[in-house]
């Protein structure tokens, strides 16, 4: 499996963070989007500690992933992705070798690049617009971090549960096995009336 070292920094306004792109050189590969997923469970005998499937359509191309995160650093985010041709066909796929899909999930993305770097704005149903910093290493992310005017040592190294549960204080195990729709047009699951 391959390092992902990616950074997150969340509440970020984005129009700042286009501005200060912009001023940076950096260029913009795609306007925001919608990004649509649906995440599975590893078949029952085949389970990895803090391990799920993704299947995600980013409007130009679809990709499978196994992500693994076994911890907070940056080195502990990894990933194996594929490029596949047909959404419904790898849910199809996953679903007949005993996945089990947890959850389908939207959100928004914008994508930049500058020097080999890419710069996400991410936003989430409920959530605040975050960015995430990937590069190649962790200097790359941190050089990255320090331009955009982040301080790195307040980066997160996470996925977006943790976002949702740092803002709503809800049950990682809750977020993760029993939300099975996090969509822009629905009501805020979060809120506990």
């Amino acid at each position: 499996m391959n390092i992902e070292y990616e950074a997150t920094y969340e509440n970020i306004n984005k129009d700042d963070i286009r501005a200060k792109l912009i001023k940076l050189g950096a260029k913009l590969i795609k306007p925001e989007f919608i990004q649509k997923r649906i995440v599975f469970n590893l078949p029952q005998g085949h389970e990895i500690e803090n391990a799920w499937l993704r299947i995600r359509d980013e409007g130009n191309k679809i990709t499978m992933s196994l992500k693994v995160l076994d911890g907070d650093k940056i080195y502990n985010q990894k990933e194996t992705m594929l490029e596949v041709d047909n959404f419904k066909e790898a849910e199809k796929l996953l679903t007949l070798i005993g996945c089990k899909k947890k959850a389908f999930q939207e959100s928004k993305r914008e994508l930049w690049n500058l020097n080999g770097v890419e710069v996400t704005i991410d936003e989430w149903p409920f959530l605040e617009p975050f960015v995430e910093v990937e590069g190649r290493s962790e200097k790359d992310v941190k050089k990255m971090s320090n331009k955009l005017g982040f301080n790195y040592s307040e980066a997160l190294f996470c996925s977006v549960d943790i976002l949702y549960n740092r803002k709503y204080g809800i049950d990682l195990d809750k977020i993760n096995y029993n939300m099975p729709l996090i969509s822009f047009d629905m009501k805020n699951p979060f809120i506990v009336l």
